[in-house]
């Protein structure tokens, strides 16, 4: 069953394109995420969903009804929703507790307030005003306040952006364990690749012409990106440029086979660093080598940047993340592998 079905949205502000065609589905008490660049309108998308904003064109289902066209509009306080936006709200003149109590009122819930503060690190807040907790505090009640009352549905938007690191992958690491023991269907939007790839079963990539470009579990869209845009969408990649002769595009760090279909065209190829494999030799004569420009340990890996020379004898650089026992030093010579498998080559713009 699909807690949320969107068919052919588009929506306009002011003759200016939002959101062009969107398609997207999310299965009853699953998590799927929203990524995409800020102003490509994840969060007009959520508002339209929860009702706080009238639908132009397509249709919006809950649960396998029709909330929403250009000619049916049901209201928010009847669509069973959760949602938690930026501009979150808590009410001034009650406590953390009261403020939760608010939101379960006439419900049956399965944790209790303080398994939710446990949860939130909140737990010796609960007599505290909003006024006395810092931003990333009331925020984190403002998010239990949305979970406890167990909505059909869930909206979040960027819930963990005014965390600081640390405390932002601790809490939504809880989260995340509490979403999914409460069977709630949520729908988050983030701007985040790493916090869609964490959080979520399925994720809908969106550019700034308000279109979804792909979509896919997390492994499909790292693993088998369809363009350059979604490719550098989650993280760094090493690109090169070359044309397409017998099939084949070379590199400064080696030769690669390219579908029939793009022969004698220019193309763009993008390597992940984690696919740029270095082995450290005295002397390497044999196959592709580079230089080590500077070595830098970076917790669970090492990033290397290197130097390597092209056709023309021109310098180009490359960065590689290798285990963090791997430090060459500066100057010295590495050979270099390539995982293809972590190589995508796209037709250039």
């Amino acid at each position: 069953m699909l807690s949320v079905n969107i068919k052919d949205l588009s929506y306009s502000i002011k003759d200016k394109k939002i959101l062009n065609k969107i398609n997207l589905e999310l299965e009853k008490d699953k998590i799927a995420c929203i990524l995409g660049p800020s102003g490509c309108g994840k969060t007009t998308l959520l508002k339209l969903i929860a009702g706080l904003s009238h639908v132009q064109d397509g249709e919006i289902y809950l649960n396998n009804n029709l909330v929403s066209s250009n000619n049916i509009h049901l209201k928010t306080e009847k669509r069973k929703i959760g949602f938690l936006f930026q501009d979150y709200a808590l009410f001034p003149h009650q406590t953390v507790k009261e403020n939760l109590q608010f939101a379960i009122k006439n419900k049956s819930i399965s944790h209790t307030i303080k398994e939710i503060l446990d949860v939130i690190k909140l737990s010796d807040s609960l007599d505290k005003y909003p006024h006395e907790l810092s931003g990333g505090e009331q925020q984190r009640v403002a998010l239990a306040r949305s979970i406890i009352a167990k909505p059909d549905i869930l909206l979040l938007d960027e819930p963990f952006s005014s965390l600081d690191l640390n405390l932002r992958e601790e809490v939504r690491d809880d989260t995340l364990h509490l979403l999914q023991k409460s069977n709630i269907s949520v729908l988050v939007v983030t701007h985040d690749p790493f916090e869609a790839m964490f959080i979520s079963n399925k994720i809908y990539i969106m550019n700034k012409e308000g279109r979804i470009v792909q979509s896919g579990s997390p492994k499909e869209l790292y693993n088998l990106p369809n363009s350059s845009y979604v490719a550098n969408f989650f993280g760094e990649t090493n690109k090169f440029s070359g044309m397409v002769k017998n099939k084949t595009v070379e590199t400064p760090v080696g030769e690669f086979k390219v579908d029939e279909s793009l022969e004698s065209k220019n193309v763009n190829v993008y390597i992940r660093p984690e696919a740029v494999k270095l082995n450290q030799e005295q002397t390497p004569v044999n196959g592709i080598k580079g230089t080590v420009m500077a070595s830098k340990l970076m917790g669970g890996y090492s990033f290397i940047h290197l130097s390597v020379l092209n056709n023309d004898n021109e310098i180009v650089h490359v960065h590689s993340h290798m285990p963090p026992n791997f430090l060459p030093n500066q100057s010295s010579a590495v050979g270099i592998e390539i995982d293809t498998e972590k190589t995508f080559i796209f037709p250039a713009n």
